[in-house]
């Protein structure tokens, strides 16, 4: 039989590099399991989308049920109840009211919220943070600011879009206060110098930074910027793409804040492990979004809506929100002292988003030191930060608590020994 490594190189563009050499064969609850059948502890969960694990009963029941009925119908065709179900859901726990558009992906909701915000206000610019990780198709990837190599082949991107810097403490060298205050006196700055808010059509916000490195911003930062939105009738966008769907301990880290955002961006693990986002917003924003001026053909497709409805249910009849709060607490516990570490710069979470930063100089190769050790530990890592100085943990919100803490354990393990610490 050809080697799969060799088939993957002549079939598969080489865009996308891959992180481990291993050739999988199925997943089992938390676990990956390779063609020797040797089994790999997911804490990256395909980047925080297989929300239940691999294999999950009803989600594999859901998606059998739909396939039985169709896989796929335009929902511009008809009516779906299936659809209409899973968008009620939906507004169930984001915000009564808010009808949802639904797309494919995370950069789609993207798209589709700076359409939105730009057709609705007549204003053509857009704010985005420094760090941020929106997407990478053109408008998504124009508010993108994680990675110059992301961005730098495709320029020109979209015009007047602007960035200011996120309050990230460890990334400024600053106290949260200050990065707060920081960031306050940057975006001040930017709607007195370079555009005056009447310009501004929407300001879009992680409100916990994903692929910048898991950042939790400052406690007053979210209601500020809210504030600020609504001062100038600007539109407030929240990238909840990787943050969302009970992660942090809420349905929506956006919530920990007790604001309301005009629009709110789903996905990865909305669909419980198939394809699907969505963007929700204000009902007088999308009486006013006219009829084919936007549209999809597999957005809101039918099987996806079924595994996501489905995994929405298991999440709230298990209590898996409040259980991702404990977890995460529980995780932090386990990690903290290796801040006493040199070379560590923070360890920090919000529920299961759980990160440990190690200080830029060294922070890329100790990282993959980690990874690489995990991986013969039988984990699976996954890095995060600007300049992959950071990893993070986005485990099933359904793990084994045993299980979990026995990989913190190890995790705390191989972190010192790379580090050259006491095992």
């Amino acid at each position: 039989m050809e080697d799969l490594k060799e088939r993957h190189q002549r079939a598969i563009s080489g865009v996308i590099p891959l992180e481990t050499p291993l050739e999988f064969e199925r997943g089992e609850g938390s676990y990956l399991i390779d063609r020797s059948g040797r089994r790999y502890l997911d804490l990256m969960t395909g980047i925080a989308v297989n929300v239940l694990g691999y294999g999950h009963p009803a989600i594999l029941e859901a998606l059998q049920n739909q396939a039985q009925k169709y896989l796929h119908l335009y929902n511009g065709l008809g009516y779906q109840d299936i659809v209409v179900e899973f968008a009620e859901a939906i507004q169930g726990i984001t915000e009564p009211g808010y009808p949802v558009y639904f797309g494919n992906s995370g950069t789609e909701a993207v798209e589709a919220a700076l359409k939105l915000a730009r057709a609705t206000t007549g204003r053509s610019g857009i704010i985005a943070f420094r760090g941020a990780f929106h997407g990478r198709t053109f408008g998504s990837l124009s508010l993108t600011a994680s990675n110059a190599k992301y961005r730098s082949a495709y320029e020109p991107l979209v015009p007047m879009v602007y960035h200011v810097d996120y309050p990230a403490p460890t990334r400024l060298g600053l106290s949260p206060d200050e990065a707060l205050a920081h960031t306050q006196q940057q975006l001040m700055t930017l709607l007195a110098d370079e555009i005056d808010p009447s310009q501004v059509a929407v300001i879009v916000v992680e409100p916990v930074q994903g692929e910048g490195g898991y950042i939790i911003p400052p406690a007053g930062f979210l209601p500020w910027l809210s504030e600020l939105c609504r001062k100038h009738g600007i539109l407030l966008a929240v990238d909840e793409v990787q943050s969302g769907m009970g992660r942090t301990g809420r349905w929506f880290a956006y919530q920990h804040a007790d604001i309301h955002p005009d629009m709110i961006i789903l996905g990865k693990a909305l669909g419980g492990g198939l394809p699907i986002s969505a963007m929700a917003a204000r009902a007088d924003l999308m009486a006013r979004w006219t009829p084919g001026t936007h549209g999809t053909t597999f957005g809101g497709n039918p099987a996806a809506a079924a595994t996501g409805l489905a995994a929405l249910r298991v999440m709230h009849e298990e209590h898996l929100v409040a259980r991702a709060g404990a977890l995460g607490t529980m995780a932090l516990e386990t990690l903290r002292p290796l801040k006493d570490l040199p070379g560590i710069a923070d360890v920090r979470g919000l529920g299961l988003m759980v990160a440990i930063e190690f200080e830029a100089e060294r922070g890329e190769s100790l990282v993959t030191a980690v990874m690489e050790e995990g991986l013969r530990r039988n984990m699976i890592l996954h890095p995060a930060g600007l300049r992959h100085e950071v990893i993070r943990l986005m485990p099933p919100l359904n793990i084994d608590q045993a299980v979990f803490e026995t990989a913190l354990g190890e995790l705390v393990d191989i972190v010192r020994g790379v580090m050259g610490g006491k095992r």
